[in-house]
């Protein structure tokens, strides 16, 4: 294991906006695979980024090379304000804070519990209901979102693959993603580079979905300003319609 590979890695790591990943690359590099993902989650405003950094062995070295990152950004919006189910997916996300889940998902952690005591399990209630919440939400495709974003924030970093299995990722039709690679000096594109990157892309994105929905007369919601892009729409095909009816009685 190349102690000054990692080094120069967590410090390139650190120029690109990843801080403190030093410790998780030793994790995985002292069990020499041939390549492995490090997952990263980074708060910009009230956006997430959910990072994956793609590490390979180089040939017949101990030394490791970041190749590229994905990169998928989650736009801050009202979904966790409205309930889903009968679920409040506000309300469960304040209740999935409340439980430390890195002690939770600890296998080993042994305690002495009476079941006829209820504060001796109650924080196992806790996450049983939970547990129900969440499947509870996962039952329409906006609430498979909702529960991905919950626990890829509470669940990263712990050992939710022994209990639960690998978190399955749902993407909202809202996000945008993007490959980063990584030239064999160490430049690359920041954190802050690749949110701005996305943002435009985002922007992009729903400039072409209005555009679409344009042209095929579909609604549009309305503007920050009053007015209705579907009720300009709506008149324009009632005036075409007006010229025609004209043309025919004439």
């Amino acid at each position: 294991m190349n102690i000054q590979n990692i080094a120069e890695l967590s410090k390139l790591l650190e120029l690109l906006g990843f801080h403190d990943a030093g410790s998780l690359l030793l994790k995985r590099i002292c069990f020499k695979p041939a390549n492995f993902y490090l997952p990263q989650r980074v708060i910009k405003e009230k956006d997430v980024m959910l990072f994956s950094l793609y590490f390979e062995q180089l040939q017949k070295t101990d030394n490791y090379r970041l190749q590229y990152y994905d990169v998928t950004l989650q736009k801050a919006n009202g979904s966790l304000a409205l309930p889903v189910d009968g679920v409040n997916p506000a309300d469960l996300e304040k209740q999935m804070a409340a439980i430390d889940w890195k002690k939770a998902f600890s296998i080993d952690e042994k305690k002495q519990w009476n079941p006829d005591d209820k504060s001796t399990w109650e924080t196992e209630l806790q996450i049983s209901n939970i547990m129900d919440s969440l499947s509870a939400i996962e039952q329409s495709e906006t609430g498979k979102v909702i529960a991905s974003i919950l626990k890829q924030k509470f669940w990263a970093g712990t050992l939710h693959q022994e209990i639960v299995g690998s978190i399955t990722l749902v993407k909202n039709k809202a996000d945008v993603n993007q490959r980063f690679y990584i030239s064999e000096e160490g430049g690359g594109i920041t954190t802050d580079e690749a949110y701005r990157f996305l943002q435009n892309k985002y922007m992009e994105k729903q400039l072409q979905l209005k555009r679409k929905q344009a042209d095929s007369g579909e609604s549009i919601p309305e503007e920050s300003n009053g007015t209705s892009s579907s009720g300009l729409l709506k008149k324009k095909r009632i005036a075409g319609r007006g010229k025609r009816n004209r043309v025919n009685q004439d």
